[in-house]
């Protein structure tokens, strides 16, 4: 067929549709801004490499459209994607919730083994070439470099990735291009990220991680709600619960001018309050003489109980003796229903991924094929889809990227 071919991007997506569109005969060029592919793969799952998850469907992702992923994994699933891979000689292992990692566990056999590849089928890397404008006349891209060099393609894939860890070269170059060709781009926003609060005790428990369920209000009314591991930072919370919280709160931000964000945070999310309420008056009573601040010793961690209670107006120093019921139901309330101001969410480099993208609706989802550009192909986090957090935006990034270059 011998089709000229440019790939936008040599992250996860680009690298797949360069290795399907080799596979085709095509005569493949990547273009990647960094000094090498894969950069941002070195960071997904600690360093690991979340590849994918053994329980993939269409309803782990999100976007304005989310169904149309179900039609893409349709085609290459997480079955296909671990078959993938066992043919370029990663093995898998699977961990906690369907998680699956390269059993090397570093990321960069991941990306050792796409760049075999990608060498064995003789794909053209063109590193340190950052693509300044693209022009589509007469059935042929014309692809401009920042140094002014011009590159002439018979197809097109954009596979540039969102915005999040611009260190990495995701500084939302995709988006630009694709605009400048025709396509919307619904509003992006950073998705699994920490929060900004507006409270002290978070500064004071910094580093304190506890199992909590968080629930996430706007003008009181319920957004979302989460139970996992909570992390307490000098700015506000992180850590799993909150990253799951974020998308709602994130997209609030981001969309809308007026909003008043909450959360509440309940420490003891296994009990009912009427159970948490015998369990601590038979704690009261069995150590009297101990201060109701360190009743929580063994089921919170030592800071959590006297920190709260003391910003909420409660003396953590009082003898457990001279606690009433009806004192230790404010206790329980305040316990179960901490509440605090949401600020802000933090900045694109600490998020994970990108929501919102190029808009699916001009985009055919059996191809990846643009309905306004003949032979202009999209992939990957560039695209308005994003997953939870377990190696689904991975997937996505493997999925569409096969079958864009699968043409």
């Amino acid at each position: 067929m011998n089709t000229k071919t440019a790939i936008i991007g040599g992250g996860a997506s680009g690298m797949t549709a360069a290795i399907a569109s080799a596979k085709n005969k095509n005569n493949v060029t990547i273009f990647e801004k960094n000094e090498k592919l894969g950069k941002k793969i070195l960071i997904t799952g600690n360093g690991r490499c979340n590849i994918t998850n053994k329980n993939v469907t269409w309803e782990n992702y999100n976007g304005t459209y989310p169904k149309f992923a179900a039609s893409v994994l349709a085609r290459f699933d997480n079955n296909k994607t671990i078959e993938f891979f066992d043919k370029l000689g990663l093995i898998l292992i699977e961990e906690d919730k369907g998680r699956l990692f390269p059993r090397s566990n570093q990321a960069q056999s991941v990306i050792d083994c796409l760049e075999h590849e990608l060498n064995q089928l003789k794909v053209n890397i063109k590193l340190n070439q950052k693509i300044k404008s693209v022009e589509h006349k007469n059935k042929k891209f014309t692809l401009i470099t920042y140094q002014n060099k011009k590159y002439i393609f018979d197809k097109l894939i954009i596979a540039t990735g969102g915005r999040t860890y611009p260190k990495t070269g995701s500084t939302g170059d995709g988006y630009r291009l694709a605009r400048n060709l025709g396509h919307k781009i619904m509003t992006i926003f950073p998705v699994s990220i920490p929060f900004r609060i507006k409270n002290v005790i978070c500064n004071k428990l910094q580093g304190i991680k506890v199992v909590v369920e968080l629930k996430i209000y706007n003008n009181n009314k319920l957004l979302t709600k989460n139970t996992g591991e909570l992390l307490f930072t000098h700015l506000g919370i992180s850590a799993p619960v909150v990253l799951e919280s974020s998308r709602e709160v994130s997209e609030i931000i981001f969309k809308e001018d007026e909003y008043k964000l909450n959360c509440s945070i309940n420490f003891f999310p296994e009990y009912s309050q009427e159970e948490l309420f015998n369990i601590l008056k038979k704690r009261l009573k069995q150590n009297q003489d101990k201060n109701i601040g360190n009743q929580f010793i063994g089921i919170l961690p030592k800071k959590v109980a006297p920190t709260v209670l003391k910003h909420s107006d409660i003396d953590p120093e009082q003898k457990s003796l001279n606690i009433s019921n009806k004192t230790l139901d404010q206790i329980i309330k305040i316990l179960t229903n901490l509440r605090f101001e949401v600020l802000d969410v933090l900045g694109w480099d600490t998020a994970q991924f990108t929501a919102g993208g190029v808009d699916v609706k001009k985009i055919e989802s059996k191809t990846m094929e643009s309905k306004i550009v003949p032979n202009l192909y999209f992939c990957g986090e560039v695209v308005d889809i994003d997953g939870q957090s377990g190696g689904y935006n991975l997937q996505w990034a493997w999925s569409s990227g096969y079958i864009a270059g699968n043409n």
